[in-house]
């Protein structure tokens, strides 16, 4: 696996909307034996409480779900989640050129294991790029 993977997807999203569900965004990507894919959906309580943006102070909740390919030649099977990733976003406004930047948490929910954050979206309503910069494992660690 490359140390460094990067991934742009190209996206809208408007800042006050009241979602339900998870959204996609882009389609995913296969890239050094993962599938990368980017979704949004309503901000979400975290445990402990405190760890993150609270949901009230927040309009979306951004994901990363990185998962391995058939072939993976770190020895992650189909499926399988890969830990140890440190998860950075860039989210630019391609209308007004503003950018949020974060790093992700890896966290479990319902539908298993992601890298995620609540975000308040404070660069405005428009057109979006997000990026993913990924690190591999070795470098927390693994």
């Amino acid at each position: 696996m490359n140390k460094f993977v990067k991934t742009a997807l190209a996206f809208s999203l408007a800042a006050s909307v009241a979602l339900a569900g998870e959204f996609p965004i882009g389609d995913p990507v296969e890239i050094n034996g993962m599938e990368i894919a980017a979704v949004y959906l309503e901000p979400i309580d975290m445990e402990p409480k405190g760890i993150d943006l609270a949901p009230s102070k927040a309009d979306i909740h951004l994901e990363a779900d990185i998962h391995a390919i058939e072939g993976n030649k770190n020895g992650f099977a189909a499926g399988e989640w890969i830990p140890y990733l440190k998860v950075n976003y860039e989210l630019k406004n391609l209308d007004n050129g503003k950018v949020k930047k974060g790093t992700f948490m890896p966290m479990v929910a319902q539908d298993g294991p992601h890298y995620g954050a609540n975000l308040k979206m404070d660069t405005g309503v428009g057109n979006y790029e997000l990026k993913f910069h990924i690190e591999n494992p070795e470098k927390q660690g693994f």
